[in-house]
């Protein structure tokens, strides 16, 4: 399977409420996060779709509470597993750690002399 993802994606140990106007709300453990993007493990079965559009708040500890829902579309189900995109990037409130601070196994591998120049990957 080709991985499509533009942005590096983290674990984090972070939830989530989805918020449905039809559904009420929802809750789950986010699995890992990107700046557009997020994997979640509801906490109850749903028959949630691509395309359907809530509105998400993420909690936990180093999150700010006091940022808005973030509106966000369903693109991939499975069972209880459901990964959404932000309708609005996250880049300018937050970013993922480059480093181990927070509990993230980050490495840089850098690679000379490929031909191509510099090329940093991430593991």
């Amino acid at each position: 399977m080709i991985d499509r993802r533009q942005h590096q994606r983290i674990e984090v140990g972070y939830w989530a409420s989805l918020k449905h106007p039809l559904l009420g709300i929802i809750t789950g453990d986010i699995q890992d996060m990107s700046v557009s993007g997020v994997s979640l493990v509801l906490d109850e079965g749903m028959n949630f779709f691509v395309m359907m559009e809530l509105d998400v708040r993420i909690h936990g500890e180093g999150w700010d509470d006091s940022m808005p829902s973030l509106p966000v579309q369903v693109v991939r189900v499975s069972r209880r597993e459901v990964a959404l995109r932000f309708l609005d990037s996250l880049e300018d409130c937050w970013t993922p750690p480059l480093d181990d601070d927070c509990g993230y196994a980050v490495q840089e591998e850098l690679q000379y002399g490929s031909g191509q120049g510099l090329k940093v990957t991430y593991n």
